[in-house]
């Protein structure tokens, strides 16, 4: 690369304290805006390398992990590993020589454990690599000040969209959008962790690595039962994960697992659909029983397309398409209809109507947008205007859960917010808490609902009860609940108060009595009275705040920004005049991490 090259002997540098790895265990920057910044990143650190000392160090890979040095917000610096004279892996590391690393990243090495590799690299950032068999941090993984405490956060890295999402034998499987090697949006790749129940994640290895072909933009996840891709090698079904690789030129690709997600392969014949715009992306895959073959739905923008308004009130906004595919056997795809597209991260699902057995179908966009219409397996025909999904800046890119097997409609977003929420923590970025969604019927026609999944009543520990309690500005009724995590119930009569106010680590969320809305910061969402009752679900932990009213019809997440000079203890006040607690139920909630920092 036109740079002195060092031989290093390996070397193994003194530890920190350390915590061994479990043992199995925005939207981003647009399509070509992030290939392209991507593409000068590289070259960039190219040229730098060029001009430094480029080191070869051969090792043996007798450890589970590489742990590697970051610097916030220095140079990204390219480090290669060979393994039998292939290279195996390529990391963005950000590094600065002889300055104190503000986290150490890891690269997962098993697979090779046992043979003879090789790193390359700047010479000081490769000498600094350490090998071991646990993840080198100050303090243990799950027990940093900030993590938070029953919703997914990675060990490492900072994550975006949810991926994939699927179930099989008792497991849920959750990929991500994942940056391992940093904390600021870089690379990505598809993260992975599993749960029986939504809460308790185990974090496996990466389940599809950026390589040449470019990043591995968002995609889904489908159970082959019936093993249409002829994948399957043993008894078991195969998994297949269908995504968008960014080139260029951008196409979909697919992988699969016959170990239950354990181990994936990227398909010999990928891609299994090449680009048709110039940014497609983000392919959504289903089983539609009566045609019997497999529908993918995908954001496509093409150049100089005109497309009709999406909203006819706001003729400036955007507008895409979501262009229909079907397929027998996933890999050889056929184009159908197409219906107006508004975001990124299409999802398509049907719904019974509760309470009658009626199908409707789902269009659902990354900003949690939606229409409600029919699909006959080829076309979508649209019987409702574009609906509003879940409120707030913390909610993004929401998608289902496939082979539900007790047949909820489970859903799961990425709680979108400034990567400042987690100043100084060795993670960035979480996922929403996942929610089960029903569709209902409503006067203007039926509607999505959501509500927490029910499984987080397996959290609740100390109980708090209260009611016909007199609220005004002075009153104080969660002066018990001393914890920052906790799920609140509250039904409040307004009576002669404008507003109610909820104050959390020294952020207010004020409902305005006569405008019928609730806000934080920048972030609002409606919060109606019925019956002369304000009745709404709150769910607090570190950085987010996820609000439910309206019997679930409206459902709302809020960043939390840290404030450390802040009481922990919520204060629920009454502003304007006097309100009357009809009923206040609060339960704090226990922490799903194996080391939790209370």
């Amino acid at each position: 690369m036109g740079g002195k090259k060092i031989f290093l002997p390996l070397i193994f540098l003194p530890q920190e304290s350390e915590q061994t790895l479990l043992p199995t265990i925005e939207p981003p920057l647009d399509s070509l805006a992030m290939s392209r910044r991507f593409f000068l990143i590289s070259l960039l650190c190219v040229a730098t390398l060029s001009a430094q000392d480029i080191a070869t160090r051969p090792l043996t890979l007798n450890a589970n992990l590489l742990n590697l040095p970051v610097c916030n917000g220095a140079l990204k610096q390219m480090v290669k590993l060979e393994v039998g004279g292939k290279p195996v892996r390529e990391v963005e590391i950000e590094f600065t020589e002889g300055k104190k690393p503000d986290l150490w990243v890891f690269l997962d090495v098993r697979q090779w454990k046992g043979q003879a590799a090789v790193l390359s690299g700047p010479a000081a950032l490769i000498k600094a690599i350490e090998s071991s068999d646990a993840i080198k941090t100050n303090v243990p993984v799950y027990a940093e000040a900030l993590r938070p405490q029953f919703h997914f956060t990675s060990m490492r890295g900072r994550l975006n969209d949810p991926n994939g999402l699927l179930s099989f034998d008792g497991e849920h499987h959750l990929f991500y959008q994942l940056h391992p090697y940093g904390i600021k949006s870089g690379s990505k790749s598809w993260g992975h962790a599993v749960s029986r129940d939504f809460l308790h994640w185990e974090e496996l290895p990466i389940a599809i690595h950026a390589e040449a072909e470019g990043m591995m933009f968002s995609g889904s996840g489908v159970v082959d039962w019936k093993n249409t891709s002829g994948f399957q090698t043993g008894k078991e079904p195969p998994l297949v994960l269908i995504y968008t690789a960014t080139g260029p030129p951008r196409d979909q690709r697919l992988a699969f697992s016959n170990d239950r997600g354990r181990t994936w392969t990227k398909y010999a014949g990928n891609p299994v659909l090449p680009e048709v715009a110039h940014n497609n992306r983000d392919p959504k895959v289903f089983w539609h029983e009566p045609t019997q073959r497999w529908v993918m739905i995908l954001h496509c923008t093409e150049k100089g397309k005109k497309l009709p308004p999406i909203d006819p009130k706001d003729p400036k906004r955007k507008t895409g398409e979501f262009v229909f595919f079907t397929s027998p056997d996933l890999k050889q795809w056929k184009r159908e209809g197409s219906v107006i597209g508004f975001a990124e991260c299409p999802d398509l699902f049907p719904m019974k109507i509760e309470g009658t057995q009626k199908t409707k179908w789902i269009v659902h966009g990354g900003l949690g947008e939606y229409f409600i219409g029919d699909f006959d397996g080829r076309e979508f025909k649209r019987t409702s205007d574009l609906l509003d999904g879940p409120y707030g800046s913390a909610y993004y890119a929401g998608q289902n859960y496939s082979d539900m097997p007790d047949g909820r409609v489970v859903q799961q977003g990425w709680a979108k917010m400034s990567d400042l929420v987690f100043t100084g923590m060795p993670f960035s970025q979480m996922m929403n808490i996942p929610c089960e969604i029903t569709l209902r019927n409503t006067g203007k026609g039926p509607r999505l609902v959501w509500q927490p999944v029910r499984e987080i009543e397996t959290l609740r520990a100390k109980h708090h009860h209260l009611e016909s309690f007199a609220l005004d500005a002075q009153s104080d009724p969660l002066k018990g609940v001393q914890t920052p995590f906790f799920d609140l119930h509250a039904i409040i009569e307004p009576g002669t108060a404008t507003q109610i106010q909820l104050m959390l680590r020294g952020t207010p969320f004020v409902i305005d009595v006569k405008k019928l809305k609730l806000t934080s910061g920048k972030d609002s969402m409606p919060l109606p009275v019925r019956d002369g009752r304000i009745d709404f679900r709150l769910l607090s932990d570190h950085g987010l705040v996820e609000i439910f009213t309206d019997n679930g019809f409206k459902f709302g997440a809020f960043p939390l920004p840290p404030k450390p000079e802040a009481p922990i203890a919520p204060q629920l006040t009454a502003l304007g005049g006097e309100a009357k607690i009809i009923s206040l139920e609060v339960h704090e909630l226990k922490s799903v991490w194996p080391i939790a920092r209370r």
